[in-house]
């Protein structure tokens, strides 16, 4: 299946397909897990750095999230998904199919733990907020009674139950996997658990948000309950005392842009 890109995305993914070449070449042998080489690492995160920034704060012209500041055990699962074809597998899932073929430069698990604790010891910040339209109020009832149990009331994450935090997740990012779970471009592969568990829960909670708007004489649609579900999300963000991150420590370099 052909992909089709602008051609401002075209010449950005000829880029990064240069330092994805590059970088095996230059990178020095992989250390054992748990030992992360912080030079390894930065040398590593240029290629995350071409579509997420340099401080790991996103980029929505590339379709690339803010990963600063995420947790380290929900980095590694999401790049071995990612490596292993749990993500970004799904011929529609455009960003998933650019994102799989850079984790897959992460050869030795060493890699892969050493990009993971550099992201996680990277400073969120809180995002700014562009879709328009969501009611969090009506989000509310719909995310405390099905995502809660998860992702925590103050969507602050529950590592045993490997549901990440939300607080500094934009907007956007989270509206367009949440329509990537609903059409099953996310969570219908046998590979990618968590996935399996979370789309059948959207799923319930599309149904019970539009019930409950139809009980108040409104008719929504699936995505208007998503835009209220994130909407209530990122305004509990907002009220979260959680400026810093939980990692004490920030990398005391990182790379530059790519040229």
């Amino acid at each position: 299946m052909k992909v089709w890109f602008r051609p401002s995305i075209r010449k950005h993914l000829r880029k990064v397909s240069f330092i994805a070449f590059a970088l095996p070449l230059a990178a020095p042998v992989a250390h054992a897990d748990g030992d992360h080489d912080h030079k390894l690492a930065i040398q590593l995160f240029q290629l995350c750095s071409a579509c997420h920034g340099p401080q790991g704060h996103g980029n929505r012209e590339l379709m690339a999230p803010a990963i600063a500041g995420l947790p380290e055990w929900y980095v590694v699962n999401q790049l071995k998904k990612f490596r292993n074809g749990g993500r970004g597998a799904h011929p529609a899932d455009i960003s998933g199919l650019r994102m799989r073929p850079m984790a897959r430069t992460l050869i030795k698990d060493g890699d892969l733990f050493a990009v993971a604790h550099y992201v996680a010891e990277l400073k969120p910040k809180q995002p700014k907020d562009e879709l328009e339209g969501g009611d969090p109020t009506r989000g509310k009832g719909t995310y405390d009674l099905l995502c809660s149990s998860c992702h925590g009331f103050k969507s602050e994450g529950k590592k045993e139950l490997k549901a990440p935090t939300q607080v500094y997740l934009e907007d956007w990012y989270m509206l367009e996997q949440l329509k990537k779970f609903k059409r099953g471009l996310r969570g219908a592969n046998s590979k990618d658990i968590e996935g399996m568990t979370m789309r059948p829960i959207l799923l319930a909670a599309l149904e019970k948000a539009k019930a409950d708007a139809k009980g108040q004489g409104i008719s929504i649609t699936d995505e208007q309950a998503m835009k209220d579900i994130v909407a209530y999300i990122r305004q509990t963000a907002r009220e979260t005392k959680t400026d810093k991150p939980k990692t004490t420590t920030t990398p005391t370099s990182t790379p530059a842009n790519p040229k």
